[in-house]
């Protein structure tokens, strides 16, 4: 029973790796053929090595190492001879993120007579700037307020023994108490080595994410240990201040031909951001997400130095873009569909890359693709890229569950055929700094990308036409 067992296990994965029936091509010409050389594994390694490493910190959405990403790709681009899909010709379609930031200056704390009371600082400020002189009532940190109210600040002994990434949300659900009995401030009593002061000085020195479960109800302000407040003291805490960051999708664009189908388009997409970096742990603290999604973005880069160096162009025009926000929730996705600089109706397909640089065991040279039942795509891409040997397959297990999941899905709620293009699986360095460039397949990775080259050949020069499925869901 256990040898049948294996038998039958043995087949089940040969068939689920085993490719579809596909429709036939014909061979690429010398010109593509010699476009095609452009992808190279030295030029893959070259910029995946680039874009995962230690000093773009984590590319986080926004930060100053997802800008310097962003310029990198625009110099790509430009270099390759595309166009800029932004605004007046520029690489960048530019959009802002609100963020907070907490105050670094205008706060005042003073005794009766005027003395400066020292201070490290605000951890974070409250949604309204507070003025207050009087008595601060002292209270215990672990407390039940219970009926107890105050009328100004309060004083209390952070006694918590949360990790830096919870004590945030710790000491914002005090707040909300605080600030539900009639407390108006909270001055914190900490070490001068305590791991808080290390992170209000992070808050002060760098806008955030709006967090609501770690928002504070009012402004919390750090303090020694083994300070004393006994008399009257007049204090000032300017509120928490509202940043709106900018950020950018960068859109290269190769025109078609010239004739009438210049006017339709294919995308090809990933997304530039990933998690930026992680603060109170030992050892590495770096996201470089080399395969989420560096490897896609590559994937970008390397297709359009092929495209370009077509001689003969598409009929059909190719737009090339890499998105701020996926991690945050597909928003530079979300912002295209909703500022479009190219008419939706004239997309004919979306080919998004999301981790093209891990195969899964038995999948080496393989590419699977998101939705596959909703749309023809898939069969599409198997047909062109087989005749460079590269299988275009239907995962069975992600296919379906991943179909929402990437930078595709804002397009096909929008109404058109778009899919992610995967190489990879969820391997176990998925979204942990573990995600290193150098754990990269990457022959692997060059042979996939000339897979997608050829099998998006015929898209590019309308010669098929994607269709949606009738059963699509």
């Amino acid at each position: 029973m256990k040898l049948m067992w294996r038998i039958l296990s043995s087949w089940l994965l040969v068939v689920a790796w085993w490719p579809l029936p596909i429709l036939a091509q014909s061979a690429l010409t010398a010109d593509q053929q010699r476009a095609m050389e452009h992808i190279t594994e030295q030029r893959v390694t070259t910029t995946i090595s680039f874009l995962a490493s230690d000093e773009l910190a984590g590319r986080d959405t926004p930060s100053p190492g997802l800008r310097v990403a962003a310029a990198y790709v625009a110099a790509r681009f430009r270099g390759a001879g595309l166009e800029g899909g932004g605004a007046n010709g520029s690489f960048y379609q530019m959009a802002s993120i609100d963020r907070v930031q907490t105050p670094n200056s205008g706060v005042v704390l003073t005794d009766a007579q005027g003395e400066p009371i020292p201070h490290f600082g605000l951890l974070a400020g409250g949604p309204i700037a507070v003025e207050a002189s009087g008595p601060v009532a002292p209270i215990q940190w672990r407390n039940e307020i219970g009926d107890s109210r105050w009328t100004g600040p309060v004083l209390a002994k952070y006694e918590g023994t949360d990790s830096t990434r919870r004590a945030p949300y710790a000491i914002a659900r005090t707040t909300r108490q605080l600030h539900e009995a009639g407390a108006t401030a909270l001055l914190l009593q900490v070490d001068p080595d305590h791991q808080l002061i290390v992170l209000a000085q992070q808050n002060r020195a760098q806008s955030r994410a709006a967090n609501p479960r770690a928002t504070t109800a009012i402004p919390v302000l750090l303090v020694p240990m083994d300070i004393e407040l006994n008399g009257a003291v007049s204090l000032q805490l300017p509120a928490e201040q509202k940043v709106a960051e900018p950020v950018a999708n960068v859109i290269g664009v190769l025109r078609g031909k010239g004739t009438e189908l210049a006017n339709e388009a294919i995308l090809v997409s990933a997304h530039l951001d990933h998690l930026g970096q992680r603060e109170g742990a030992e050892g590495d603290n770096i996201y470089n997400g080399a395969d989420d999604n560096a490897s896609g973005v590559t994937g970008v880069l390397m297709l359009a130095d092929a495209f370009a160096a077509l001689d003969t162009r598409p009929e059909r025009t190719v737009i090339f873009i890499a998105y701020w926000g996926e991690e945050r929730g597909l928003l530079g996705s979300r912002y295209l569909v909703q500022n479009p600089v190219w008419p939706l109706q004239q997309i004919k397909a979306n080919i998004n890359l999301e981790m093209i640089g891990r195969p899964e065991a038995g999948a080496r040279e393989k590419i699977w693709m998101t939705g596959w039942e909703q749309s023809d795509l898939g069969e599409l891409m198997a047909a062109g890229a087989k005749r460079v040997e590269v299988d275009v397959f239907e995962h069975p297990q992600f296919s379906s569950m991943l179909y929402r999941a990437s930078d595709n899905w804002p397009l096909v709620e929008a109404g058109l055929i778009a899919h992610s293009f995967s190489a990879g699986s969820l391997h176990k360095d998925y979204h942990q700094p573990g995600d290193e460039w150098e754990k990269l397949d990457l022959p692997h990775m060059t042979r996939v990308i000339r897979g997608l080259f050829a099998g998006s050949l015929p898209i590019a020069d309308a010669t098929v036409t994607p269709q949606k499925s009738a059963n699509r869901r």
